[in-house]
């Protein structure tokens, strides 16, 4: 029983943490986020990998970096009509 509950520690630990820095460099730029409106972006840590119109070029040019697993995301336009878009 011990093991399952350290087990479980670890992994909420792991999920709480996941992705942590990407989302606090989109809470800390928002000017940079505002000039990449209608873009696709690669986040790894607190760098921008890269950015464009073309989810996979954008993607691909991310992997060819070494980043198996990009986080990917779509920077809505200001004035644009609510959309949902799932990522890769």
């Amino acid at each position: 029983m011990a093991r399952a509950s350290a087990a479980r520690k670890r992994s909420e630990m792991i999920k709480s943490t996941h992705r942590q820095r990407e989302f606090e460099w989109m809470r800390t730029h928002a000017d940079e986020m505002r000039r990449l409106a209608g873009h696709w972006v690669v986040i790894e840590g607190e760098e921008l990998v890269g950015h464009g119109r073309n989810a996979l070029r954008v993607v691909a040019g991310a992997r060819r970096k070494g980043i198996a697993v990009p986080f990917v995301f779509y920077v809505e336009p200001p004035d644009a009509e609510p959309t949902a878009h799932f990522g890769l």
